[in-house]
C-alpha cells in the first residue's frame, strides 16, 4: 500500500505544464492484463493518451506521464453493467461510486420495461450536467403504454393505440435507445398481449435495435415466458435478451438445463438469444411479484407465494413506509411479533402501500433460487453479468456483483477462469449492445480500464449493510479519466452517453 500511495503521490506532483502537448497521458505500470477476449493474462504495460489506448506492451514512463502502479494486480477493460436502474439517482457521486467501485465504468438503463422520455431530452441533460460513468438506455414499453392509455392501461391495446405507441419507440431509437425493454411482471405492461409487444419490436428492429425483458414471469411459468420471448425476437425479427434470467420458484428450481436448452435451440434456429444474471440467491422488488394474481385478497395466492419460496422466513421487508419497525424483519419475523399469520401480514403491507389513494412504498429481499441453476447460468458462455441494481435498494448486489463474480465465482470456487469472467463482463455486452471501441484492451480503443487485486477481490456489501463497498478494487478509469484512484473517489465526470450504432455523445 505504501509503494502505490508513494506512486499515486509521485504522479500528483508532476506540473501539469510537463505534460505532452495537447495530451493526458498516463501509464498503467507492471499488471497482468486480461484484456476482455478471453485470452490469457499477460504481463503488459498499458499507455493511455487523451482517452484512449495507446499502446499495449513493455513500455517506459514518458517525460510528465501520470504512472498508476499496477504491480500485482490485473489489468481489465471496465466492467459494463448489462441491467442497471442507475439512472434513480447513482450516475454521479455518492450515488455513482456504487457502480464504479465494483469496476463498473458503463450502465445500460431504461430496463424493466420503465425509461426517462423522451430519451433524447434525459440524454441532453446528461451531456450538459456531466456523468461519472458512461450510460445507455433502452426505451421502456411500460413508459411509453403509460403515455398512451394512460390509467385506462389494465386491458388490451386498441390498433390506434399500438400505432402510437410504435411511433413513440421509433421516436426513441432516432434518439438512441438501444431497443426495447419491458417488464411484464409490473403495471402496465402485465397487461400487455404478445402480439402487441411484437408490433413494438417492429421499429426497434427497423432502428438497428434489440427487445430485452423482465419476462412475465420468473417462477412456475418461467420457460414459459421464455418461450414468449423467443417468439417476440423471431416475430419481430429482432435479437432478444432474458434479463436477470433465473428460476425463483420451487416448481422449476433445478431446471437450468432446460432454459438454457430453449436458448440454444432459438440460436441453432437462426435467432439471436442471451441473457444477463446477477450473482445472489435472492431478488429484490415489490412484495405484490410474489404472486402474479392481481386480486390481493386472494389468501390462497399469497399461501401457495409462500410455500414455493420455501416459507415466510425467505422473505425479507427491506422498506415500508408504514411502519419502519417492520423493516429489516422476515415476514415470520413479523407473524411471531404480532400474532397474525403471514398471510394477514403481507396483505396488510400490499393494502397500506397499493391501496388507491396510498402513497406509501415497500420492498423485498426474498430468497428463491437454488445454487445449481445460478451456476449454470453464471457458466454459459452467452450470459453476462449484471446487477439489477438500484441505488436507494436494500439489495447488496447494487455494490457488490461484479466483485463476487471475481471472488467468490472465480477465486474461491473456480466456476469461471479469470480471462472467461471477465469477457463475459467486457467484450460480451460491448458486443451485444453495439458499444464501438470499448469492452476489450486495445489500441485506439476507449480507455475503459479496471485495475484489481485477484487474491483480495470480494464483495462485503450484505442485506444489512447493502451498499458496503468491496475490496480489491484500486483503480477505474472511464475513458481515460480515473474516477477511482487507489481505491479513493476523485470526482471526475468523465462519462458518455453510448448511443445505438456505437454513436457516442461525450458528456
Amino acid at each position: 500500500m505504501l509503494r502505490r500511495l508513494l506512486a499515486i503521490a509521485a504522479l500528483l506532483l508532476i506540473p501539469a505544464a510537463t505534460l505532452p502537448a495537447g495530451a493526458q497521458s498516463i501509464l498503467i505500470a507492471g499488471g497482468k492484463v486480461v484484456d476482455g477476449s478471453g485470452s490469457a493474462a499477460r504481463r503488459a504495460d498499458v499507455r493511455i493518451v487523451s482517452g484512449r489506448i495507446r499502446e499495449i506492451g513493455r513500455l517506459r514512463r514518458r517525460p510528465g506521464e501520470r504512472v498508476i502502479d499496477a504491480r500485482g494486480m490485473v489489468v481489465a477493460p471496465g466492467f459494463i453493467d448489462a441491467h442497471s436502474h442507475a439512472d434513480e439517482g447513482a450516475l454521479n457521486l455518492p450515488g455513482a461510486a456504487l457502480n464504479f467501485r465494483q469496476g463498473i465504468t458503463t450502465v445500460v438503463v431504461g430496463q424493466d420495461g420503465q425509461s426517462h422520455f423522451p430519451l433524447a431530452g434525459w440524454f441532453r441533460s446528461l451531456r450538459s450536467d456531466g456523468t461519472a460513468i458512461n450510460v445507455a438506455s433502452f426505451a421502456g414499453h411500460g413508459t411509453i403504454r403509460a403515455r398512451v392509455m394512460g390509467t385506462d392501461y389494465k386491458r388490451r391495446a386498441r390498433p390506434d393505440e399500438i400505432r402510437r405507441m410504435q411511433a413513440l419507440v421509433a421516436q426513441e431509437m432516432m434518439a438512441g435507445a438501444l431497443g426495447l425493454s419491458s417488464g411484464l411482471e409490473y403495471d402496465p405492461g402485465y397487461y400487455s398481449s404478445t402480439p402487441e409487444l411484437v408490433a413494438l419490436a417492429g421499429p426497434a428492429s427497423e432502428g438497428g435495435g434489440m427487445y430485452i425483458s423482465h419476462v412475465r414471469d420468473e417462477g412456475d411459468g418461467a420457460l414459459a415466458s421464455f418461450r414468449e420471448l423467443i417468439r417476440i425476437a423471431r416475430e419481430g425479427r429482432l435479437p432478444a435478451q432474458i434479463s436477470h434470467i433465473k428460476l425463483d420458484t420451487s416448481p422449476v428450481w433445478h431446471r437450468a438445463a432446460d432454459a438454457l436448452r430453449l436458448m440454444a435451440d432459438a440460436r441453432r434456429a437462426g435467432l439471436d438469444v442471451t441473457a444477463d444474471v446477477y450473482p445472489y440467491l435472492y431478488w429484490q422488488s415489490t412484495i405484490t411479484v410474489l404472486t402474479l394474481d392481481r386480486n390481493w385478497d386472494n389468501r390462497d395466492a399469497w399461501s401457495k407465494a409462500l410455500q414455493e419460496v420455501g416459507g415466510p422466513e425467505h422473505v425479507l421487508l427491506t422498506a415500508y413506509s408504514a411502519d419502519g419497525s417492520w423493516v429489516g424483519k422476515t415476514i415470520a419475523q413479523i407473524s411471531a411479533a404480532t400474532g397474525k399469520d403471514p398471510v394477514t401480514v403481507i396483505q396488510e403491507i400490499v393494502h397500506r402501500t397499493h391501496d388507491p389513494g396510498r402513497l406509501g412504498f415497500e420492498s423485498v429481499v426474498v430468497t428463491a433460487m437454488t445454487e445449481d441453476d445460478l451456476d449454470a447460468f453464471l457458466k454459459d458462455p452467452h450470459i453476462m453479468f449484471c446487477t439489477d441494481g438500484q441505488p436507494s435498494g436494500g439489495h447488496p448486489r447494487k455494490a457488490g456483483s461484479f466483485a463476487r463474480i471475481l471472488g467468490r465465482y472465480v477465486r474461491e470456487r473456480h466456476l469461471l477462469t479469470l480471462p472467461e469472467a471477465v469477457r463475459k463482463a467486457t467484450s460480451l455486452p460491448a458486443s451485444r449492445f453495439g458499444f464501438a471501441n470499448r469492452g476489450l484492451l486495445r489500441a485506439g480503443r476507449w480507455a475503459d480500464v479496471v485495475v484489481f487485486d485477484p487474491s483480495t477481490v470480494i464483495d462485503t456489501s450484505t442485506t444489512q449493510a447493502p451498499a458496503s463497498p468491496p475490496v480489491g478494487i484500486h483503480d477505474v478509469l472511464v475513458n481515460g479519466v480515473p474516477v477511482l484512484l487507489d481505491d479513493k473517489p476523485t470526482g471526475a465526470r468523465p462519462g458518455a452517453v453510448l448511443a445505438r450504432l456505437g454513436h457516442v455523445g461525450r458528456l
